[in-house]
This record gives structure tokens, C-alpha cells and sequence, in this order.
């Protein structure tokens, strides 16, 4: 795996962190008893937008400022929404995004005017802090450079939140977010990123656990940016186990299966990735999930056909590689040369000897990545 981290280390330096972390839990976060108003719509709030329905996010957000009178966090809210919107809607407008950014530019000028006056006002402390964090990611997500003297201060907000006699422990999900508010990484859950730092991978862990476990709104977001955690640093199984809870708890989206079955490939339990993501691909097709983003179609297809050649199943692997493709008209992704690699392998077993060398030379003509080219070169010479 490739190293990205390279600016912010130091400021998870900052940030406390246990050496010694017990396991994430796997069931669904209960609700505290005590939740504001407040608190309790912008879970809402979270909580339809990770299952894609974003239309209702957007209702309860306007409820949130209406009945609540708390214009800022309905600001947060609505960032945050931008945010999962331009990675999972379909077509997301570029609006959409565009319009995040904004919202969190005003939440900010806003709530730090307020703070001079209140200085000591720790859910505000919180909100400008996580404001701070999710501004970052949407200005990651479109590609334009980072604010570092923003995250630097949203950093020190969230830390005097979690401090504060009125501890705000969703102070924590900004916390671990830092993590991810690094240059080299075009966006945050994409295609599995390589490599982090052993401290910044264990900070990350503890405060997104911290923040699933006792936050007041923050829970099931924290635990989806925790599962791309366990699955950038190979923490496999740990990433099955949350994956699958996550898939219970937030049925239509079907981004925390993928999760899960890309990560039985990775152990090479290609049985048990067929079963996940054959069952994601049936419930894709009859809408029991709603649309995925074509990043997120692709892997579906590609995990899924290798796991079905690896297990001898041609006929059906030879058509979700063939789907994989579809999603990648113009093979800008690697995997998508590997895919019509084991197509022509498949080709060549149905039969059809002249179609999988005609596949072999255009790939030769193509960019080599990894060993590619040497296969092919090999096949070519089996089938001489």
C-alpha cells in the first residue's frame, strides 16, 4: 500500500489516543435518553441521508431551524448532506456541493461572531469545529486545496468541546476526520486508499469509536467512515462484522455490503464473497438497495466476477466482468485491464480462441500496469 499521509500528522499528534483499543461494537447504537431536540433531528438528519434519502434529510434539516430556532447546526446538517450526496447520489449536481461549501463558509463567520460573545459556549465550540472538518472534505472531494489554518482551529475547537464541563463527545467524529483531511487523497470513501501512519491509524480508530459509542449524533456516521478505516488498514474481518451491522441498520444503502464483501475477497474467502455481493447485486437490480454511484457499481461487478472465477463459476463470472467493464467505458481504472484480462482467460474457455487473442493484443497496445503485459504475453504464447 502507498503512503498519502504527509501534512497532518501533526495534528492528530495532538489529539489523545489509548494504546491499547477495545473492539468496535457491531450492534446498532442506542439512542441516549437525554438527546435535545436539537441533537435528536440532526441524527435524524444523518441518519436519512446515509440511507440515501436525501430529499427527507433535507425536510427534517428545515425542521431542525425551524422548530429547534438553532440555524447552525440545521447549517452543519445540510453540509454534511452535500457532502454524502456528491459520493453516493447517482447524478449529483455540482450545485450540490457548491452549495455545501457555502453554507458551512457562512456557518462559520456566523458562529465565531457568536463566540467572541460566548467563549465558552461548548456545543458551539463543537459546531464550528465540525463545521471546520466537513468544509475541508468538501473542498478534498473538489479537489481544490485544503484550509490547514482552518482545520488547525477547528481542531482547537473540538478539543475544548470534548474538555468542556458539558463534554460534547460527537467532538470526536471531527476529531477522527482529520485523519482523512490529507492532500494526497483526491476523496473520502473511495476506492480502497493504501497506507496511513501506525499513531494516525489508531487515533483515527479511537475517536471514531468514541464518537459511535457515545455521540449524540454522530454514531452512524462515525461508523461508516470506521469501517473505510478497517479496510484501508486490513483490518478485514473487523470490517465484515461492522459492514454487515451497518447493512442491517441502513437497508437501501448498499455501500456498507460492498464494503463487506470486498473485504471476504481480500481474504480470500471467495465463497463467502460471492454470497454477499451476488445477494447486493440481486437486491440492486429489484431496488431493494437504491442506485449506486458507478465507482461503487464497478467494484460490485469486479470483486464479484473474480470472486466467481475463483470459485469456478465461468458462465456467471464471465458476465458481472463484463458488467464491471460496462461501468468503466473509458478504462480509466487499472482494475478495469484486469477485468479484460480474465475475460479473455474466460474467452478462451468458452471456446473462442480468436476473440480472447484479439482481447490479449489491444490490451498490449494498451498501458501496462503491474505485471499485465508479461501475462498476456505468457497466454499468447500457450495459445501459439
Amino acid at each position: 500500500m502507498k503512503p498519502y499521509l504527509f501534512l497532518l500528522p501533526c495534528l492528530l499528534l495532538l489529539c489523545c489516543c489509548p494504546q491499547v483499543l477495545d473492539s468496535v461494537r457491531a450492534d446498532p447504537i442506542a439512542t441516549p435518553d437525554t438527546l435535545t431536540p436539537t441533537f435528536t433531528l440532526m441524527r435524524e438528519a444523518l441518519y436519512q441521508t446515509l440511507q440515501l434519502h436525501f430529499a427527507a434529510a433535507f425536510e427534517v434539516a428545515m425542521r431542525l431551524e425551524q422548530e429547534t430556532q438553532r440555524p447552525l447546526e440545521a447549517q452543519l446538517v445540510r453540509g454534511i448532506i452535500a457532502y454524502f450526496q456528491a459520493r453516493w447520489q447517482i447524478h449529483p449536481s455540482l450545485t450540490n456541493r457548491q452549495s455545501g461549501q457555502k453554507v458551512l463558509t457562512a456557518l462559520l463567520e456566523t458562529g465565531q461572531r457568536q463566540l467572541v460573545r460566548s467563549p465558552r459556549d461548548a456545543q458551539l465550540q463543537l459546531v464550528l469545529g465540525t463545521a471546520a472538518v466537513w468544509h475541508g472534505l468538501l473542498q478534498q472531494q473538489s479537489g481544490a486545496s485544503l484550509d490547514f489554518t482552518l482545520l488547525t482551529q477547528g481542531r482547537t475547537w473540538l478539543q475544548q468541546a470534548l474538555t468542556a464541563p458539558e463534554t460534547m463527545p460527537d467532538a470526536h467524529l471531527g476529531l477522527g476526520l482529520l485523519y482523512f483531511a490529507d492532500a494526497g487523497r483526491p476523496t473520502l470513501l473511495p476506492r480502497v486508499a493504501d497506507g496511513a501512519g501506525t499513531h494516525d491509524a489508531t487515533a483515527t480508530i479511537y475517536h471514531l469509536r468514541q464518537a459511535a459509542e457515545s455521540g449524540h449524533f454522530s454514531g452512524e456516521v462515525a461508523r461508516t467512515f470506521l469501517l473505510h478505516v478497517h479496510e484501508l488498514e486490513k483490518r478485514y474481518q473487523e470490517a465484515v462484522i461492522l459492514g454487515q451491522a451497518l447493512q442491517d441498520t441502513l437497508p437501501s444503502n448498499g455501500y456498507y455490503a460492498l464494503v463487506s464483501g470486498r473485504s471476504q475477497y481480500a481474504q480470500g474467502n471467495y465463497a463467502l464473497c460471492v454470497t454477499l455481493l451476488g445477494k447486493l447485486a440481486a437486491d440492486l437490480q429489484v431496488s431493494v438497495v437504491l442506485p449506486m454511484a458507478r465507482d461503487d457499481r464497478f467494484d460490485l461487478y469486479y470483486f464479484w466476477g473474480q470472486a466467481l472465477y475463483e470459485t469456478g463459476q465461468d458462465a456467471l463470472a464471465f458476465d458481472a466482468l463484463r458488467q464491471a467493464i460496462n461501468q468503466d467505458p473509458g478504462t480509466v481504472k487499472d482494475a478495469t485491464l484486469w477485468a479484460k484480462y480474465y475475460l479473455g482467460i474466460l474467452y478462451e474457455r468458452r471456446g473462442e480462441v480468436k476473440t480472447a487473442q484479439q482481447l490479449y493484443h489491444t490490451l498490449l497496445r494498451g498501458r501496462n500496469v503491474e505485471s499485465l503485459h508479461q501475462q498476456i504475453a505468457q497466454r499468447l504464447s500457450q495459445l501459439r
